[in-house]
């Protein structure tokens, strides 16, 4: 059957929005960049590139032409605020449906109706060539988590086409603490000590993991969010495992002298683990070495 060609703003091409892009332009969708600065160009040359192939295209820049059936904010979670002010600025519409992708937890004002995904595809940019390093799964928000709005069944549908495996949830709160749990674990290590993924799985990083396990195990609980011990660092060394040949964005922040998100990741349990008076010396530690 063949789908229905419906019109996508991306914010990119960045990492994940990358991604997401290239998986739309097969599903004949008609997709445009909005890049977060000023782009004089018409179109975006870019590269996607994985173990078995590489892909070039040319996507064209938005140009305020038509209106969005719906937003992928793909985007460093510091900048999802500014994201969602050029949407306004862009006079796009206020009911449309805008997906959020970011790593961390971060708080965020707009009367415009907002669906995580989260995702644990492993993919780093550098330039305008995107490399997927680790294939893994997804979760989308079957309803918006700022209001009761339902994302409609044919963009969902598109999204499952387009970023297989996706798995549509209704509460999406709980898959958003798990994977803070994998950011707050994998990126700043990796982002201190510049190693790959698959290094933290070897012995001189285990007290230091289950450090950061416990302490945010304590934090989630206070905060009404459950984790075990046990399926939680299976949950850690399972994407370790499968996303063993990337480099974490944390890591290819430092390296490229840019912001790291580490506010969003082991800053917020540092703030959550305050209002609750609980000790997380090991969250401390990270926070201190990327500041």
């Amino acid at each position: 059957m063949q789908t229905n060609s419906y019109q996508w703003l991306v914010f990119g091409p960045g990492a994940i929005s990358g991604l997401i892009a290239a998986g739309l332009i097969r599903q004949q969708q008609q997709v445009a960049f909005k890049t977060m600065s000023a782009a004089a160009s018409s179109s975006v040359h870019w590269t996607l590139r994985d173990s078995a192939v590489q892909q070039r295209f040319t996507t064209p820049t938005y140009q305020h032409q038509w209106q969005p059936d719906a937003v992928i904010l793909a985007v460093k979670s510091y900048q999802l605020n500014a994201a969602l002010k050029q949407l306004d600025e862009l006079a796009i519409a206020t009911d449309c449906p805008v997906i959020i992708s970011h790593n961390g937890i971060v708080s965020v004002t707009t009367e415009r109706p907002l669906f995580p995904l989260i995702t644990t595809h492993a993919a780093n940019r550098s330039g305008r060539n995107i490399d997927q390093n680790g294939k893994g799964e997804s979760w989308l928000a079957s309803t918006a988590i700022n209001q009761p709005k339902a994302l409609p069944e044919h963009i969902t549908k598109i999204m499952d086409d387009s970023f297989a495996p996706i798995t549509l949830v209704t509460d999406i709160e709980q898959r958003r603490w798990q994977k803070l749990l994998i950011n707050c674990v994998i990126n700043p290590l990796t982002a201190i000590y510049r190693i790959t993924n698959g290094e933290l799985a070897e012995q001189q990083y285990g007290q230091q993991k289950q450090a950061l396990i416990e302490e945010f195990i304590k934090v989630a609980s206070a905060c009404e969010h459950q984790f075990e011990f046990e399926s939680a660092q299976q949950s850690v060394e399972r994407v370790i495992a499968a996303t063993a040949n990337n480099r974490s964005s944390m890591l290819v922040d430092v390296e490229n002298n840019r912001p790291t998100e580490i506010d969003a990741m082991n800053g917020f349990i540092l703030r959550q683990a305050q209002q609750h008076n609980i000790n997380v010396p090991m969250h401390h530690w990270v926070v201190k070495q990327l500041a």
